[in-house]
């Protein structure tokens, strides 16, 4: 009887520590892709259904040169034996080639002992560039005997003498060029505003916006001519040739600049969305499309200074005007 009563107790401790089990499951689509591929990264956890996880949450990156394209909300379901099944998953890429350990996934659980830690296995991940290189070849040809060595005919050496010629005229109108005084080019004039340049910009950036390209599914040409607007307004407001810089240039050269980091990290988010829509053609949501407009106004009218303070004000105030006929434009239209 005894014996029952024990193989009784162990069987019931056995069901409720099953019940109280959590499982958390991390795998990818594929554990080996291409650079700048876009992949998924699944996550299921397995729960009773009468405790409270806390799910560990990510932003922008998933480790280190992982990226987080988007992410999707938690889905949940209900198995037969009344356990509860999590289910995330995440876009995520990589623009770094290399061998990646995802780091397991955490969940937590608060009980009366304390926290309670779960976690996924690390998941494998390798991001290879595209093989170009042609393959190797084990045939290899040889000379039979070397070429023999004969003697330059005239033919052979004129074009070399009128090459020289050549050359040392060019040399010489070159440095005759360079001595003289140097002009400021037309073009180079034509490039300096007569208006404040923040007042060019927010013009500018009400006309992108009043085309709806991203509206239309232009949305490469919309980032392409944002861009362009914010790269001509800081090489007139800081000076530095950025109509001509990559985004990572740019940004490293305003690194050593004056501005704020909000400010900063605005200007760096709009040029990483711009650079995934051009060159990994990833398609941003409304709500990051119009973002990137808000957050290049907000740049500009953060950034932007002139040596008059009297005129500063009155720019200042000009843009609240605008704003308010935006706004009165809004409430006309909604009545």
């Amino acid at each position: 009887m005894r014996k029952l009563c024990f193989i009784f107790i162990i069987i019931f401790a056995e069901m409720t520590a099953g019940a109280q089990d959590v499982r958390v499951k991390a795998a990818v689509d594929s554990n080996s892709v291409l650079i700048g591929d876009h992949i998924r990264y699944s996550l299921e956890v397995e729960q009773p259904a009468d405790i409270q996880l806390n799910l560990t949450e990510y932003n922008d990156t998933l480790a280190e040169n992982l990226e987080i394209l988007s992410q999707s909300p938690v889905d949940t379901a209900m198995t037969d034996n009344g356990r509860m099944i999590l289910k995330k998953n995440f876009l995520i890429t990589s623009f770094d080639t290399g061998f990646y350990q995802i780091p397991p996934y955490r969940v937590s659980h608060k009980t009366e002992q304390g926290i309670k830690n779960y976690y996924s296995d690390y998941v494998p991940l390798k991001v290879s560039r595209v093989n170009v290189a042609p393959s190797d070849s084990t045939d290899v040809i040889f000379d039979i005997v070397s070429p023999a060595k004969v003697g330059y005919s005239a033919g052979e050496i004129l074009p070399w003498v009128l090459l020289a010629i050549v050359l040392a005229a060019g040399s010489i109108l070159g440095y005759k060029y360079l001595k003289r005084p140097k002009k400021v080019k037309e073009e180079e004039k034509s490039k300096i505003p007569d208006e404040p340049i923040h007042i060019i910009t927010f013009r500018e950036l009400d006309k992108l916006e009043k085309k709806k390209l991203w509206q239309n599914g232009k949305v490469k040409d919309y980032y392409s001519r944002l861009t362009e607007i914010l790269r001509f307004y800081l090489e007139i407001r800081y000076g530095i040739k950025a109509l001509e810089m990559t985004s990572e240039e740019i940004i490293n050269k305003l690194s050593g600049e004056d501005i704020e980091k909000n400010s900063f990290e605005r200007l760096k988010v709009i040029f990483r969305n711009a650079d995934l829509s051009k060159f990994a053609r990833y398609s941003h949501d409304s709500t990051t499309n119009t973002g990137s407009m808000d957050d290049a106004r907000t740049f500009v009218r953060d950034t932007y200074k002139t040596n008059d303070p009297d005129q500063e004000g009155d720019d200042m105030k000009a843009d609240q005007g605008n704003l308010a006929e935006k706004q009165k434009g809004k409430e006309d239209s909604n009545g």
